[in-house]
């Protein structure tokens, strides 16, 4: 799913999560830029403890969570909530603070109040903002890759609240003295709001991870009662900052948030321990895992650390070191979100360490340089301009050895499939690929079609199942476009299909299968095992995988537009036997010879037989009457094209011709008779020849119309397009009746007729073959207005 497919609903939601950082990160600014340049105390008294908020005043010797005993001569212990309101702060004037040691060891340090400065403002915050701009880039990236899913909303939520947590923790350290005193009361409401909503949010995080919970998928309003009770603990918040209640009504107010942080939070690890223990699937154990160890040693320290400082006043260490231990729940969150999505790993540390070294050069450099000569920083930078590209591209090149020639590759299997002659062949093209483009142990390439399969390195187990019934390919088939192993193990939708999925990709031994589409349906798939380098398929190995299986859909669509071609070269050619080019044009813009099928249709029959063949046969050379049939045969084939009609075959001296099939022609019966005509007048030219030479050769004809079986008779090789019936046989024994340059045509071919054709009765004719005489009729020509029509 897209971003821009989501609901008006739920862009709404993704804009507040944004909207709640963004609102905190827009009052921290403002806090900043009005407090630079005001008089500066340089530390804060939270409790009776003290921090310091600047570097001088860390190395004056205020170190970070020192327990305070007095404040400029006054006791701590009695006057804390006077101290923190009445300490000096004018420019110019200094406050001594009396530390103790955890050692014991008593000690006073002056530190002199001053403007504050955009450095101090980064030493106070700046490491705990960063983190917490991390923490909502992390949350934000795996969003819009994977938008609207349920684990998505988990970790936005999750690195929102943390961001907005961060950014606002140390916002305006004001006369109050406290960490969290600022006198503008929006500032206060967003942060105690944002405790509350921290506190939640570990809930929803544990039903989302490693992966969703069942209760969640069936029952997505236990969310609802999730955030309930933190919209109830920030009221509670709010009513104990409001009245500044003390004793045991002030855990309302600043120990509850934290207890509740980490109720969630242990019920977040007990499901990770759960898993890493006990899940089935290994991908799932592995994901456990590492976020067991995330929240282990990235969340806990600092929970446990703040828990203990608001319930107990005990620090062990100033809270902003202890955020940083997030750091590593952050590196698992982003490991298990955007690692296959964005990264390598074991590439992404390599190119790091690489990185660091170089930067740290380049700033010892700088640095050197700025020492001799401030302008001499320009030398460095004029040429890394020009050689950073290069240095990049290089790095490229040497981690991704194969991406750098993907060009060059691609190019050379897309010549291969283009010259493969069969769909065979490009399978078997299309399988070598991945090994070629992404050192792949093995792959196999199909078509659903006819089930062909091609494999390198691997023998696809026979299940007894078409692979188009597999769960796995019908998945694919749905959502066309890859899909990976991993999302099967993690993903929610695959739960109910998992197995089936993990069953076919154990088929074809692989880990992705990518498809073949053609005009946005899937006719095959790729499916691509584990590397041999056991790196993770990246992003562009997967798009030059996709445009390598589009080249083979292109190949296939080719091989099955020449083979195709070729089978309608040679159905036009057995068609030419049959039908006139006109006929032929029509028949096959119908579908070919494959849409001729039997059929029982009206139609006219013509047969024309020579008379007096036989007697001229035997006394000439046979090479004379083949060229004689010759000469006739071209005469009547030119007229057989010229009126369209259908040649069933041609038999010594006689033929058989028939009109109204396979094409519909409404006047069949006209067209066959002024053919007859056209024939019997060639004949007529034809024998001023042959009485010259002494043949005496003339032509009979016989015509009739009715209803026939039409189709190929035969068999494969040899065929023939015939009509069958008794039209045939009454069309055949009238040519037989017929003497030399004699039409003779039925009753109901005579009824056909317009008065433009002259016919006379031949009588009841007694033909072999019909036990009652038939009535024939004598066709003697047309009219001048026919024959001008003609």
């Amino acid at each position: 799913m897209r971003f821009r497919a989501g609901t008006v609903r739920q862009k709404a939601l993704f804009g507040i999560l944004l909207g709640v950082y963004a609102l905190g990160a827009l009052m921290a600014v403002d806090d900043k830029l009005a407090r630079i340049g005001r008089p500066d105390i340089g530390w804060v008294l939270d409790g009776f403890h003290v921090f310091p908020l600047r570097s001088d005043a860390a190395a004056a010797g205020l170190h970070s969570g020192g327990h305070a005993l007095r404040v400029n001569g006054m006791d701590v212990a009695i006057n804390w909530r006077e101290i923190r309101v009445g300490a000096r702060r004018q420019i110019g004037e200094s406050n001594t603070v009396t530390l103790e040691s955890s050692a014991g060891a008593i000690t006073e340090v002056t530190i002199p109040v001053r403007p504050l400065e955009w450095r101090d403002v980064l030493f106070a915050e700046g490491p705990n903002i960063g983190l917490g701009v991390l923490f909502v880039v992390v949350g934000v990236a795996s969003f819009l890759l994977r938008p609207y899913a349920a684990s998505s909303w988990a970790l936005l939520a999750l690195c929102s609240a943390l961001g907005s947590f961060l950014i606002s923790r140390f916002v305006d350290v004001g006369p109050s003295g406290s960490l969290v005193g600022p006198s503008d009361s929006l500032r206060v409401v967003y942060f105690r709001l944002m405790v509350a909503f921290l506190s939640c949010v570990p809930v929803h995080a544990g039903l989302a991870f490693p992966v969703i919970h069942p209760l969640l998928l069936r029952r997505p309003r236990v969310l609802w009662l999730v955030y309930g009770l933190g919209a109830g603990l920030a009221g509670m918040q709010l009513l104990g900052w409001s009245r500044d209640w003390a004793g045991p009504l002030r855990y309302f107010g600043g120990g509850l948030d934290t207890s509740v942080l980490l109720v969630g939070v242990v019920f977040f690890l007990g499901r990770c321990v759960w898993l890493a223990v006990d899940a089935r699937d290994p991908l799932v154990a592995q994901r456990a895992r590492i976020l067991l160890a995330g929240v282990s040693f990235g969340v806990l320290p600092a929970l446990v650390l703040n828990f203990i400082h608001d319930n107990f006043r005990i620090l062990v260490i100033d809270l902003r070191l202890a955020y940083w231990s997030l750091t590593l729940f952050l590196l698992a969150l982003g490991y298990l979100t955007l690692r296959h999505d964005l990264l390598n790993a074991r590439i992404a540390v390599r190119r790091a360490v690489i990185y660091a070294v170089v930067v740290g050069v380049l700033t010892v450099l700088a640095v050197l340089l700025i020492a001799l000569q401030p302008f001499a920083v320009a030398a460095l930078l004029l040429p890394l301009l020009y050689w950073w590209p290069r240095f990049d591209a290089r790095l490229n090149s040497w981690f991704y050895p194969k991406r750098a020639r993907f060009p060059e590759l691609v190019r050379a299997i897309g010549g291969e499939l283009a010259a493969s002659q069969s769909a065979g062949a490009v399978l078997a093209a299309l399988a070598h690929a991945p090994e070629r483009l992404c050192d792949a142990r093995n792959a196999a390439a199909f078509l659903l079609a006819g089930e062909d399969v091609s494999t390198v390195g691997c023998t696809l187990a026979d299940t007894g199942r078409r692979l188009s019934d597999e769960v796995l390919v019908q998945l694919m088939r749905t959502t066309r476009r890859e899909i990976l192993r991993d999302h099967i193990a993690v993903e929610p939708q695959y739960a109910n299909i998992k197995d089936d999925c993990y069953a076919c990709f154990d088929r074809l031994h692989a880990d992705v299968l990518v498809p073949l589409l053609r005009d946005n349906t899937v006719v095959g798939g790729l499916a691509i095992g584990p590397r041999a380098t056991a790196d993770m398929y990246e992003a562009p190995e997967l798009a030059a995988l996709a445009t390598v299986a589009q080249q083979a859909v292109q190949a296939i669509g080719r091989v099955e537009a020449t083979e195709r071609l070729r089978d309608r070269e040679v159905e036009f050619a057995d068609l030419k036997r049959f039908f006139p080019p006109q006929i032929i044009d029509q028949v096959m813009a119908k579908g070919g010879a494959a849409e001729l099928r039997s059929q029982r249709k009206l139609v006219t029959v013509l047969f024309a037989d020579l008379r007096g063949f036989t007697s001229f046969s035997d006394s000439v050379e046979p090479e004379e009457v083949m060229a004689t049939l010759a000469e006739y045969h071209n005469a009547m084939g030119r007229r057989i094209a010229e009126f369209a009609g259908t040649l069933e075959r041609f038999a010594g001296d006689g033929f058989m011709v028939f009109f109204n099939d396979p094409v519909d022609q409404p006047d069949h019966v006209e067209r066959a008779v002024r053919m007859a005509l056209a024939m019997r007048a060639d004949v007529q030219q034809l024998r001023a020849t042959w009485l010259h030479k002494g043949y005496q050769i003339d032509v009979g004809i016989g015509l009739h119309t009715g209803y026939a079986t039409c189709g190929f008779v035969g068999y494969e090789g040899r065929r023939d397009y015939a009509v069958i019936g008794n039209v045939t046989n009454l069309a055949a024994r009238l040519s037989a009746a017929a003497a030399g340059s004699e039409i003779l045509i039925t009753a109901r071919v005579r009824s056909e007729l317009h008065d433009g054709y002259r016919t006379e009765p031949a009588g009841e004719l007694a033909l072999k073959g019909f036990h009652q005489p038939q009535a024939a009729y004598r066709l003697l020509d047309a009219d001048a207005r026919q024959r001008a029509a003609g």
